[in-house]
């Protein structure tokens, strides 16, 4: 989308992908996620978990920002370069605000990443772990060529013991 700019995050950004990450959770998880945790609790344990990942920046954490021509952020990527030997990198979080979705911005933060993820010498495969409730993002993740791989119960309670898959690409050269 030529409207939106695509960049690594910054420290001054924590507090805006922390509003990103509950406005798309309160969206797309309502069903699935425990309707008293969306309803309060989460606002402060994302804005507590994005200032602490800047506040102690990893340098294999990589976080993408999408953002309006005015500077206004409308979505994320977050990344842990080479997280696991099988399956290679993990695609933490992708978020973009609901009234954000269906331009591509997603999409176009899922190729970011792992741009920055090969420019960094990542070791090849992205994989990610997605409720199996949550039909549109798996469609959005197999659209683009992700594959299921693994199927198990999660173990947070938040979830609710929701079954979730991990979608792998063996390649980060398939993003590209």
């Amino acid at each position: 989308m030529a409207d939106i700019i695509y960049r690594a995050a910054r420290a001054t950004d924590a507090l805006t992908i922390a509003a990103i990450h509950v406005a798309s959770w309160r969206d797309a998880y309502r069903s699935l996620l425990d309707p008293v945790f969306l309803a309060g609790p989460i606002e402060d344990d994302r804005r507590s978990h994005w200032l602490g990942k800047f506040d102690t920046p990893s340098a294999n954490f990589l976080v993408d920002v999408a953002a309006t021509a005015d500077g206004n952020l409308v979505g994320f990527a977050a990344t842990h370069r080479d997280r696991d030997p099988r399956w290679g990198s993990l695609l933490d979080n992708l978020h973009v605000l609901p009234e954000m979705r269906g331009r591509k911005i997603g999409e176009a933060l899922l190729r970011s990443a792992a741009r920055a993820l090969a420019s960094r010498q990542a070791d090849d495969g992205l994989h990610l772990w997605v409720f199996e409730a949550n039909a549109a993002a798996l469609r959005f993740y197999t659209r683009l060529g992700g594959h299921v791989v693994e199927r198990k119960l999660s173990q947070a309670p938040i979830e609710n013991d929701r079954m979730i898959l991990r979608v792998h690409w063996p390649a980060l050269s398939d993003l590209l």
